[in-house]
Formats: C-alpha cells, sequence, structure tokens
C-alpha cells in the first residue's frame, strides 16, 4: 500500500495535511469573528450607513457558512438560521427599512441565543455592545 501523506510548508516547517486540518479554528474561533462583524453591521445601520451595513452583513454570512463547513454537526440549524433568521436583517439592509432592520436583528439575536441552548451552551448570550465599536468610523463620511 503506497503512502499518501502530504506535506506543505507554511514557510517555517513541513506541516502534514492532518496537521494544517488540526489548525483549523473551532466554533468557539469562528464566532469571536462573527461578534465584532455584527456589531459593526448593527451600528452601521443606526447610523443610515446601508453600503457599510451591507458589507458587514455579507461577511457574516460568509463566516457563519464556513462555520457550517467546518462543522457540519451546526448544519441544518446554521442554514435554516441564515435564511428564517438572518435574511429578514439582510433583506431590511437591502430595502433600507430602519423599522424592519430594528426588528428583524431583534429577532436575529434571541434567536441566535435559543440556538446557543440547542447546542448545549446555555451560557453563551450574546448581547450587541451598549456602544458602536470606536475604531471605525461607521458614517463613513456621511456626516
Amino acid at each position: 500500500m503506497t503512502d499518501h501523506t502530504h506535506v506543505v510548508n507554511n514557510g517555517k516547517r513541513d506541516l502534514t495535511l492532518d496537521e494544517l486540518a488540526r489548525q483549523q479554528p473551532g466554533m468557539d474561533r469562528l464566532m469571536a469573528e462573527v461578534g465584532p462583524r455584527v456589531h459593526r453591521m448593527y451600528y452601521a445601520a443606526q447610523a443610515g450607513n446601508w453600503p457599510l451595513a451591507a458589507y458587514f452583513c455579507k461577511s457574516v454570512v460568509k463566516q457563519l457558512k464556513l462555520s457550517v463547513e467546518s462543522r457540519p454537526k451546526y448544519d441544518p440549524e446554521m442554514t435554516d438560521y441564515l435564511r428564517d433568521d438572518y435574511g429578514p436583517v439582510s433583506e431590511a439592509i437591502r430595502t433600507q427599512d430602519a423599522g424592519a432592520f430594528d426588528t428583524a436583528y431583534a429577532h436575529m439575536v434571541r434567536r441566535a441565543n435559543e440556538l446557543h441552548g440547542v447546542f448545549g451552551k446555555p451560557y453563551l448570550v450574546w448581547k450587541t455592545p451598549d456602544a458602536p465599536p470606536d475604531d471605525l468610523d461607521l458614517t463613513g463620511g456621511m456626516a
């Protein structure tokens, strides 16, 4: 039987594909990237900067889809969440409807926290930070 071990180099050392795969982020690291994006999306929408809100909205979708690809045990719930709970947020951003955004966003956060419980982590309760991030001008020069 032939050995099919492939080796890649990260510029520092040779790694097997199994070693490289073990370095892929778990859901904790993936979700740590989602929170700040949602935070920025929310406050960009509050500032009426719909293009920036849309940018972060798409970024969150990409990250959550990566989560499902990396951790398939979270599907179909994550796919359903993206369609049913996150979709209305995306639509409200697309139509630039602040009222619909606020309603959809509040539902999306509640549903995310319910899913934390479904996956055995009811102690993870996400909330929107009380203030916009201070490292980014969310008005994008609009003010």
